[in-house]
């Protein structure tokens, strides 16, 4: 028994024995073998420089139109309709005749009882001058006169209110009339929209308030017209903020004249702020996505090391950097993925 115990003892210490020999080798080995250092990785690479970059704020606005109802001052009877539904109308050009044969009689009676006036007036005159007329007859017919040139131009006017005109050009909506219809003072009897001027409102956020000035240039673009831009220029400016959403209300009017866009469109409203001085950009293709944004590789000392960046405005080829990068470093345009972080590089000529 004392033998097989001492026969397990020595062939345990043997590979004991062994298996220190095989490590010390293995170490040895490795020791003396020569350490293969990473071959660096050429790129392209540029500064980050400074650009004057036009100042620009988005947001989304809403086409309204100038719009009236066309109603009649005083009441009366459809006589005749000049226009049909949808229909493009000038300035002073007529819609609705109401029945002025009333108004006509009336004016025409004023009108002929004022010439006799006038002749009156003119023999009391020259009776006056020879002395056979008092000068208070004379005053007397000559306030007669006067009011008798007032009340043909009240007739006047109100022969006038049975013509409804446009009040300027327009295209004129649905007719609610029709030829025979008696209508009261008031009552609508069609709408004329100007489509030619449009009005977009929008709202910014208040922390531009100091760079609103009216006049600036404003761009509209539709989805219904994805190809083509619409200008105009900031007409108003709000003299309150939104205390819910801190927006200050803007609107602009917009040359319409190809009657393209309609009143109540959805539009992209771009508003020119000005410029924006030393912005820094980068070339677009600098730029490796991640998880959480965007990053670029920044070359320290023959080294590529990759920095978190946050963009703003982009171009086709450029992007303005915000955070994470300064005017004269050095970044990796091409070649970057085949980057860690950490790896040499060396910047191809």
């Amino acid at each position: 028994m004392k033998k097989m115990i001492k026969l397990k003892y020595k062939k345990s210490l043997f590979v004991l024995t062994l298996a220190l020999l095989v490590l010390a080798v293995g170490l040895r080995y490795r020791v003396q073998a020569p350490v293969q250092a990473i071959p660096p990785v050429w790129v392209d690479a540029v500064e980050v420089k400074k650009t004057r970059l036009p100042l620009e704020v988005n947001a989304i606005g809403t086409l309204t139109a100038q719009s009236v109802e066309v109603t009649p001052e005083v009441a009366g009877r459809v006589e005749t309709v000049f226009f049909t539904d949808g229909h493009a109308i000038k300035k002073g050009e007529p819609i609705i005749q109401l029945d002025d044969t009333i108004y006509r009689a009336k004016y025409e009676s004023v009108k002929a009882d004022l010439a006799y006036k006038e002749g009156n007036f003119k023999r009391m005159s020259s009776l006056a001058k020879k002395g056979v007329l008092s000068k208070d007859a004379l005053d007397q017919a000559e306030a007669i006169l006067k009011q008798k040139r007032a009340e043909l131009q009240e007739t006047e006017a109100m022969l006038g209110k049975m013509k409804l005109t446009a009040p300027f050009d327009g295209v004129l909506g649905k007719s609610d009339v029709n030829p025979g219809d008696y209508v009261n003072a008031g009552k609508g009897v069609v709408t004329l929209t100007d489509i030619g001027h449009l009005r977009v409102e929008y709202a910014v956020p208040e922390k531009y308030v100091s760079l609103l000035k009216q006049g600036q240039a404003v761009t509209v673009m539709s989805a219904s017209y994805p190809d083509d831009v619409f200008s105009g220029k900031l007409s108003f400016i709000s003299p309150t903020i939104n205390v819910d959403n801190r927006s200050i209300a803007l609107y602009a009017n917009i040359d319409n004249s190809h009657a393209m866009l309609k009143a109540g469109m959805f539009v992209n409203v771009m508003l020119e702020l000005g410029q924006e001085e030393d912005a820094l950009v980068v070339p677009v293709r600098s730029l490796v996505p991640i998880l959480d944004g965007e990053q670029v590789y920044k070359v320290t000392e023959g080294k590529a090391y990759a920095v978190t960046v946050h963009t703003a405005k982009r171009t086709e080829n450029e992007v303005q950097v915000i955070d994470g990068l300064s005017a004269g470093d050095l970044i990796i345009t091409d070649g970057q993925l085949k980057l860690r972080n950490g790896m040499p590089i060396k910047i191809k000529s």
